[in-house]
């Protein structure tokens, strides 16, 4: 990730900017979900210490597919993290710092009652228009710790899906920054790829 576009610059931005909510969607490849990550994890390991975390996908194994995966490949400087497959848990560490990053699998609605009791300084919401309601609004409802945060990215759906309705078309009033990406937001694409 040496070159970043100006979109995925805002995102490393974001925690800092005074916002409570962070809205990437738009385009397949356009870059956003391992920029999140990567401004997610740390974000949180600059403001917090002995915290909980989450990222959410539709399954446990596509948060590790899409984010955990490409996350570990990516050097970290002054970062440490270790994944703990059999717990679905991140571990972060930053000199006496350590956070913990959980995963889980927003797949039907039942879901929500997989991350019920669980307090968290923020969460990371991958692929948020696949999830269930009750899922999402149960992860947001855990995060409780002064000055957690919240991250969402999706690719297009339904313009009448619940997140468009409630997130998107309502970012100003719930304190949200909304990006929507191109794939000309990604400079880690070639213009093959692109046309492709």
């Amino acid at each position: 990730m040496d070159t970043v576009s100006e979109k995925q610059n805002l995102i490393m931005e974001f925690p800092y900017m005074g916002y409570d909510a962070l809205i990437c969607d738009g385009a397949v490849r356009s870059g956003k979900t391992s920029i999140m990550t990567v401004s997610f994890f740390m974000w949180a390991m600059n403001n917090f210490n002995n915290c909980a975390f989450a990222f959410c996908g539709k399954s446990v194994g596509a948060v590790e597919r899409n984010i955990i995966t490409p996350f570990l490949g990516i050097k970290k400087e002054r970062f440490f993290a270790q994944y703990n497959r059999g717990e679905h848990v991140l571990i972060g560490r930053k000199g006496e710092r350590e956070n913990r990053f959980y995963l889980f699998g927003g797949r039907d609605e039942s879901s929500y009652t997989l991350i019920q009791g669980v307090t968290l300084a923020g969460v990371m919401l991958d692929e948020v228009a696949l999830m269930p309601r009750s899922f999402v609004e149960q992860a947001l409802a855990r995060c409780s710790v002064k000055g957690a945060k919240l991250w969402f990215n999706c690719n297009p759906e339904n313009p009448l899906h619940w997140f468009r309705q409630e997130w998107i078309l309502k970012a100003q009033e719930r304190n949200a920054l909304h990006l929507h990406f191109l794939m000309d937001d990604n400079p880690g694409l070639d213009d093959a790829t692109r046309q492709r």
